[in-house]
């Protein structure tokens, strides 16, 4: 019992654990992320992370890639889904 004790106790201390596909992503990625799952374009994301739209698709390209994901409305449910379990 008191095994068990320390196992929960030292998970608490831990706090929650990053998922492992975004653990791979950088600061700009999860901020675009952000963004896709708040339903922006690709040019309204640039114009407000102050990025040209071509740059926005290409960080959308390597997100969908680290995820797995073909489209960025799955990657905006993931998003969605993982701010709703933090």
């Amino acid at each position: 019992m008191a095994t068990i004790r320390v196992f929960i106790l030292d998970r608490i201390r831990q706090g929650p654990r990053e998922d492992p596909a975004l653990s791979s992503f950088n600061p700009r990625e999860r901020e675009i992320l952000k963004h896709i799952a708040e339903g922006l374009t690709n040019r309204q994301i640039g114009t407000r992370v102050h990025l040209s739209e071509k740059t926005v698709k290409n960080y959308v390209s390597s997100i969908l890639e680290k995820l797995g994901m073909a489209s960025r409305t799955q990657a905006a449910v993931y998003s969605l889904k993982k701010a709703s379990e933090a």
